[in-house]
């Protein structure tokens, strides 16, 4: 499963892609048993630019982006596992982003700002080989923006529908071809946030009474998922094979991670962390997280500790081992530095190029391989620590 990493209604976006599809299984540079001590490596950027990795796959294929020499255009990029890294190019001069790897090494990502009307962006698919695919709006001119993809190659996000105003979900084929998943009755917008690798679809609509969770089943029909007691709104962050439904609800007290068990006989309310929370991600297997937590399939909850005293702790991405990973700033979001929590919570800080200089974690993968950016000798490129 790909799914979204973000903890709201509208924040679908780029940034919160990460990629939760880059779940993993035991880490072995994070096992409390191993003494070896994580480093940092420097993979590089296009002649001369800046570069971040955003994703990664079990074989560790990276993906992220990168500018050139005298050029603020970005062009998404793939580092193979030998770390050599390849632009896959701009669209039209725009910039381009990679969000995310499969396991059969595809890729996704949009161009940005390439629409005509409104100005929005394109979604894109590259093969293995690196062949684009200009994934099709609902209509000419008009935006669209993946959000997931599984490992069939399967894409789903969002589109402009051909009368403009609204945001249709959609899921884009392996041979490229757009399916409008359509508007449910009563409904003013949609997106899609997940796919698994049985082609079930989460994702969400937005009623004049606010968000609600959604499934699109194999034929493309339409799933509500049960509400909690007491809830008001629900959305989803994505699915597992096995049909565990990430996502998260709001009551009147505040938010509260939630996920619900599909099944095709029928599907419970969701299970609900009764502490205020939010779902910032999930692991290929269903492990979830937030600003405090981890929830586990197990239903174990684990408080993720403050990194340090005077630090404010931004999860990023898990793996199926529980590891989180992300980044402790400063207070006024200030001297960002990577981390990771453990299986019991515990914050660790990952090596930096220097003491001073700033890095961020993004995502982490099956071998417990984590990448995201750093500042080096020579500027501000992708990292990877293992």
């Amino acid at each position: 499963m790909f799914g979204l990493t973000g903890p709201r209604l509208w924040r679908v976006t780029a940034a919160a892609l990460l990629l939760s599809g880059l779940a993993a299984g035991p880490a072995e540079a994070h096992d409390p048993g191993n003494t070896r001590a994580p480093a940092v490596v420097d993979l590089g950027a296009l002649p001369g630019g800046r570069s971040a990795a955003t994703a990664l796959n079990d074989n560790g294929v990276v993906v992220g982006d990168s500018t050139t020499a005298g050029s603020t255009t970005s062009h998404a990029v793939r580092w193979n596992r030998a770390r050599r890294i390849t632009d896959l190019g701009s669209v039209d001069g725009h910039d381009t982003f990679a969000l995310g790897v499969n396991q059969r090494g595809t890729v996704f990502g949009f161009a940005e700002n390439c629409s005509t009307d409104p100005l929005f962006d394109c979604a894109l698919r590259w093969s293995a080989a690196g062949t684009l695919t200009r994934l099709a709006p609902l209509a000419a001119g008009k935006g669209a923006r993946p959000v997931a993809m599984n490992d069939f190659d399967t894409v789903v996000g969002h589109a402009d529908s051909a009368s403009g105003g609204h945001r249709h979900p959609v899921r884009w084929t392996s041979g490229g071809q757009v399916v409008d998943l359509g508007l449910p009755s009563g409904a003013i917008d949609a997106v899609a946030t997940g796919i698994n690798n049985q082609g079930l679809i989460a994702g969400l609509a937005e009623y004049p009474s606010g968000p609600r969770a959604l499934l699109w089943d194999r034929d493309d029909a339409v799933v509500e998922l049960p509400s909690a007691p007491h809830q008001a709104t629900s959305w989803t962050t994505g699915v597992t094979d096995d049909g565990l439904v990430i996502g998260e609800i709001a009551r009147l007290d505040g938010f509260h991670m939630a996920r619900w068990r599909y099944r095709r006989e029928g599907t419970r309310p969701p299970e609900v962390i009764e502490a205020i929370s939010y779902t910032f991600g999930m692991s290929r297997s269903g492990i979830s997280f937030g600003a405090e937590f981890r929830w586990d399939r197990s239903g174990r909850v684990t408080v993720l500790a403050p990194p340090r005293v005077d630090g404010v702790g931004q999860p990023a991405a898990v793996n199926d081992a529980g590891v989180v990973i992300g980044s402790v700033v400063a207070p006024d979001g200030t001297g960002a530095a990577p981390v990771w929590w453990d299986r019991s919570g515990i914050a660790h800080e990952y090596p930096k190029p220097t003491p001073n200089a700033e890095a961020r974690a993004h995502a982490i993968n099956n071998a417990g391989i984590t990448v995201g950016r750093a500042d080096f000798s020579a500027g501000q490129h992708a990292a990877l620590w293992h």
